[in-house]
Order: C-alpha cells, then structure tokens, then sequence
C-alpha cells in the first residue's frame, strides 16, 4: 500500500521544510532554488515544480479511478 498524498499534505510538508532553514531565503539558497519561485509556489502562483517535489522527497504519481466504483 502506498502513502497518498494530497496537495495539501504538500504544501504542509514544503512548509514544515522551510520552517527548519529559518526562512524562505535560507531554504531556496541551501537547494539552489530561486527564492521567487518558492513564494510562488506557496502563494500558489504555480504549481509546486518537479525539482522543488525532489527537495522536500515526494514525487508526483498520476492515477485513475472507476466513475461508478
């Protein structure tokens, strides 16, 4: 069985991530991202990237279900 996520368990765990760095600086420039692009991603600006999705250890899994299960 797998753990599934959602996007809110996402955004909880970049958070809970940033919040060990002290900042959103300190997180983006220890991981060699831009500090922009994490705001945005936060502020749901855009969507939260796939080497963003690396840094703080999930990826992203696509799945279907049945309509009339």
């Amino acid at each position: 069985m797998t753990d599934r996520l959602d996007k809110l368990d996402a955004f909880r765990i970049l958070r809970e991530e940033i919040k060990k760095y002290g900042s959103q600086r300190n997180f983006a420039n220890a991981h060699d991202l831009r500090e922009q692009d994490v705001s945005d991603v936060l502020n749901s600006r855009r969507p939260i990237s796939p080497r963003l999705l690396t840094v703080i250890g999930l990826r992203r899994v696509e799945y279907f279900e049945r309509a009339n299960a």
